[in-house]
């Protein structure tokens, strides 16, 4: 499992932070590349800002705060299309203004964005409800069920905590061949740090599904999924300031009970996936809280024997 390049760089990417080299110093086409880095993050943050706006729009979770304070009901008398980009956020929608009519009689005019109200609602009137929140402006909005609400809080928590460390596109800046190819070769190696990440995820959007359902693991799934996301960024930020590190060498008989371990872990993951799908065969937002979980534990267990079987090599 050694390595031609030393150790100390872990094959980390030299264009990319920790910058060590001044500005000044640096050949023309290293500060390109360096100029190209940080337009892409930012470009990425305002995507992603864009993205979490848009779902949580989208979601219903924005019209989901503070109590009732009034109902009433809503005519639009003017709709117009938007996109790509507007206050609905990616994507092409309705933007209404509407004339609403409350309980007390009184009447107001309000827009309404994300399709809430679309020209259907010139003549056909649609429940909308006035409610307070504390420390902003109230929010008037359509009174219908927002059985998303709890993906798109679960997503927008999520997507919160990327935005500040950033995705990294691949090419952006290349990576010398060598350190490329040691660098795939120690994460073939790694045990559990590649899952990180896509299990968060996958925990994080199950779970935020699962809310629709009264049944199911959803809250614990969604927590879980968010702790699985903090390891899974932490490796991320070692990786991107020290590379990827080599991996301990341990002895066979050592390797051989990881491998048992994750086979012991496919078999239980796998066990409880099946016994909560016949558990929730009729209920798709109830399965999917209950089984992501169990999934996440038998991808974990099949990862550890691919990766068993690769220090020995066994594997590819």
């Amino acid at each position: 499992m050694g390595s031609q390049l030393d150790p100390g760089l872990a094959a980390r990417n030299p264009r990319t932070p920790p910058w060590r080299d001044p500005w000044a110093d640096l050949p023309r086409q290293e500060r390109i590349w360096r100029t190209a880095f940080v337009v892409s993050q930012v470009l990425v943050r305002v995507v992603i800002a864009l993205v979490c706006y848009t779902i949580f729009t989208l979601t219903g979770a924005m019209g989901t705060g503070g109590a009732v304070a009034d109902r009433g009901t809503a005519v639009a008398t003017h709709c117009e299309r938007v996109g790509p980009v507007s206050r609905s956020g990616l994507g092409w929608y309705w933007s209404c203004a509407a004339e609403v009519t409350w309980s007390d009689g009184r009447k107001t005019q309000e827009d309404f964005q994300s399709s809430e109200l679309t020209p259907r609602n010139v003549t056909e009137p649609a429940a909308v409800v006035h409610r307070e929140v504390r420390n902003a402006s109230d929010l008037v909005v359509v009174d219908a069920p927002r059985p998303f609400a709890g993906l798109g809080w679960a997503l927008f928590v999520a997507l919160t905590f990327l935005l500040v460390h950033g995705v990294w596109i691949p090419g952006v800046p290349p990576m010398p061949a060598d350190r490329r190819a040691e660098r795939r070769r120690r994460v073939r190696l790694q045990w559990w740090q590649p899952l990180a990440s896509p299990i968060g995820w996958g925990l994080v959007i199950a779970g935020g599904l699962g809310t629709a359902s009264s049944t199911g693991l959803a809250v614990p799934t969604i927590v879980l999924g968010f702790a699985a996301l903090v390891v899974g960024w932490a490796v991320s930020l070692n990786r991107r300031r020290k590379g990827v590190v080599e991996p301990q060498v341990l002895p066979p008989e050592q390797v051989r009970r990881w491998g048992r371990a994750g086979g012991w872990l496919v078999v239980l993951g796998g066990a409880a996936a099946a016994v909560g799908a016949i558990a929730n065969f009729a209920n798709f937002f109830g399965l999917l809280g209950t089984v992501a979980l169990p999934c996440a534990v038998l991808a974990i267990g099949a990862r550890l024997k691919l990766v068993a079987k690769r220090r020995t090599g066994v594997g590819s």
